[in-house]
Parts: structure tokens; sequence; C-alpha cells
């Protein structure tokens, strides 16, 4: 069942790091800083769906419920360039409850751990989005 939060939803995810921005692992789309990233629909053309996310389709910002339900994506995906970030998201505006999470109509980070990079790229991260981001000494 679709909801509408007007308060965030905090759930987990991964991105790419390049050039100290964020990146969607599934889609390659670069999360803007500054700002809230917006779900688009990828069916549009084949099916009606004016406002992602959408019954039926698998549009939307997904997030985990839990850092484990995030990290255990590392287990299930191919191998991620390195570096990467596991963090909090703040998910709003029309959300879906979702197996393990929610997808969800718009999203910024939260806050951010490097796996497989350093401090300056933590740095990058906290200078571009303006949130807390750590770099892990260890690798998950």
């Amino acid at each position: 069942m679709i909801e509408l939060y007007a308060e965030p939803l905090v759930g987990c995810r991964l991105w790419h790091i390049r050039e100290g921005r964020l990146v969607s692992w599934s889609q390659d789309a670069e999360w803007p800083a500054g700002r809230r990233f917006e779900a688009r629909c990828q069916r549009v053309l084949r099916r009606s769906c004016v406002d992602a996310p959408a019954g039926g389709h698998t549009c939307g910002i997904y997030a985990a419920r839990t850092r484990a339900g995030a990290l255990r994506l590392l287990d299930e995906l191919p191998p991620l360039p390195v570096p990467v970030a596991l963090g909090q998201v703040s998910l709003w505006g029309r959300a879906f409850e979702n197996v393990g999470g929610w997808r969800a109509e718009y999203a910024y980070p939260y806050s951010l751990e490097v796996l497989g990079g350093g401090e300056n790229v933590a740095c990058e991260l906290r200078r571009h989005y303006r949130v807390d981001a750590t770099a892990q000494r260890n690798a998950a």
C-alpha cells in the first residue's frame, strides 16, 4: 500500500562513490548535492506512470530497514567498485513498504560510512552533501 510521508523515514542503502559524489549502484544516477534526489519511473514510455513510485512498477528510491539489510546486498550484488558508501538515508513523499525496507519518492543522505576509501573520500562527501561521513578503517 502506498502512503504519503511528510516526516522522513530513515533507511539504509549503498552507493558507489565517484569523484566525491554518491552514485546509485543500480541506475548509475548521481545523487545531487544540496537538494533532494527524486524518483523517476523507467517505464514511462511503456506504461503510464506519472508519479514514482507506482504500484506494479519497480520505480522509487530503495532503502533497507537496517544496516545489516543494506550490508547483505554487498554479498548479493556483483562486486561494486571501491570505494562504497554505506549510510542512512531520509525518505519522504509517496512511499511503499517493500520487503526489508521501502521505496520512496524523495531521498537525501543522512549519514555516510566510506568502505574501501580513506578520510579524503569521507571529507569530499562531507563537503558536497553537508552530512556526517566517516571512513571505515577495515572494509566490511
